[in-house]
């Protein structure tokens, strides 16, 4: 499925997931930076030639990819002057395949519906696997988005998990986005202080997968409503929850049976359901946003990597990805208006793990289609197994950023 970075690229330890103190920012870069200094920088090494000379090749096209893009986008001190500028970092000798996301748009209705044993919607995606549905519509009203404040950073107000947390190799953003999300909505609740790290492996190795595909879920991956799904579920039965990171650390990709993960631990944190907002919805995003907390997020996420500062904008359509957005904004130098984005591939991404979205108050309207409407989806093939004419699914704003929005409702302390 999407969104698995190569098992060689696991080269390290975690240090390998960080830069440096001497590996070089946007500003400092130029042709003369060499695939040996970037190997240290990051703590990599290739023993395989032919491997090696991959990296070499990739290294030697991103680097100019690099170059290209930030020319006039910034001063020599480093501050940008307008959109966002590129840097060196851990993905720089990779190639776009092999980035760690981990979204199966087969599992959303939007394309299960067209496919082969396929559903119209969650919830009958949910009664295929004999498991309720949760759902439950917004309950927040509805304001015109001029009449909402300006700014919103529920991660400055202390309401988002500061440790910025690393999926790793394994195709998991989807537990990511919707375990930040849970985090976020008992803050918001309970005040926030101290504040819960809750383990995203339970929700990883537990979560039903309606096998649509002929996927497993888990590493391969899935969405966050299933995710969510699986919380207020187990939480209802009296079953289970989320559970601390202390209690069930992340391990990836390196699984124990879903129900030895947590013998003789209790689970911390229950929900009561989830809330997906309208697709493309740009109101109903900003509203809840204000009003709700943060949100998790589906995204098209080619490009990601190379991102260092700025506000990002692209033509990418292609979802992939899941995150978390927390706030959005207006830049104060550029005057860019944005959406910010927590992402789950360390702090050594972004702006501290961080990502800004470009935003305008047309993105509602400033859609296009999928791309790519049969990535990563296996299944798309009719009785005879021929390929199905998948119809092209609009997205909107940048990323796709409003496509798909939902949020968990009921979080509460089991303790």
């Amino acid at each position: 499925m999407l969104c698995r970075l190569r098992h060689v690229l696991l080269l390290a330890a975690a240090a390998a997931a960080a830069a440096t103190p001497t590996a070089p920012r946007a500003h400092q870069l130029d042709a003369s930076y060499t695939f040996e200094e970037y190997l240290a920088h990051f703590d990599k090494a290739y023993d395989d030639p032919d491997e090696y000379g991959r990296r070499s090749a990739a290294f030697a096209e991103n680097l100019a990819r690099i170059l290209r893009h930030n020319a006039g986008r910034m001063t020599a001190a480093g501050n940008v002057v307008r959109g966002y500028v590129m840097g060196v970092n851990r993905f720089t000798d990779a190639e776009a395949a092999e980035l760690p996301m981990g979204y199966d748009k087969a599992l959303h209705p939007a394309w299960s519906s067209q496919l082969v044993g396929g559903a119209s919607s969650t919830e009958r995606l949910l009664g295929a696997l004999d498991t309720a549905s949760y759902s439950e519509p917004p309950e927040f009203e509805m304001e015109e988005v001029g009449e909402l404040p300006e700014s919103v950073d529920w991660a400055a107000d202390g309401k988002v998990n500061p440790t910025v947390p690393n999926q790793d190799f394994c195709g998991s953003c989807w537990t990511f986005a919707a375990t930040a999300a849970i985090e976020s909505h008992l803050a918001i609740a309970h005040g926030g202080a101290p504040f819960v790290a809750l383990s995203e492996q339970t929700m990883l190795d537990c979560t039903p997968d309606p096998d649509q595909c002929g996927g497993e879920g888990k590493c391969t991956g899935a969405t966050v409503e299933l995710g969510l799904n699986y919380v207020a579920d187990v939480t209802a039965q009296g079953t289970g929850g989320m559970f601390t990171i202390e209690d069930v650390p992340y391990t990836g990709g390196d699984r124990a049976a879903c129900e030895d993960l947590a013998a003789g631990k209790r689970a911390a944190v229950g929900i009561d359901g989830w809330t997906r907002l309208p697709a493309n919805d740009y109101k109903a995003t900003m509203n809840a946003l204000a009003k709700v907390g943060p949100v998790a997020v589906a995204v098209a996420a080619d490009g990601w990597s190379f991102y260092e500062k700025g506000v990002f904008d692209a033509t990418h359509t292609t979802v992939n990805h899941a995150v978390l957005l927390v706030g959005y904004g207006v830049d104060g130098e550029t005057g860019e208006k944005f959406f910010k984005v927590r992402n789950s591939w360390g702090t050594a991404f972004g702006e501290e793990g961080y990502i800004r979205l470009k935003r305008t108050d047309d993105d509602g309207s400033r859609c296009a289609t999928d791309s790519e409407p049969l990535l990563g989806i296996a299944c798309a093939l009719d009785d005879n197994g021929n390929t199905i004419d998948v119809e092209p699914v609009e997205v909107c704003g940048a990323s796709a950023i409003l496509f798909d929005v939902s949020y968990p409702t009921g979080v509460h302390n089991l303790a």
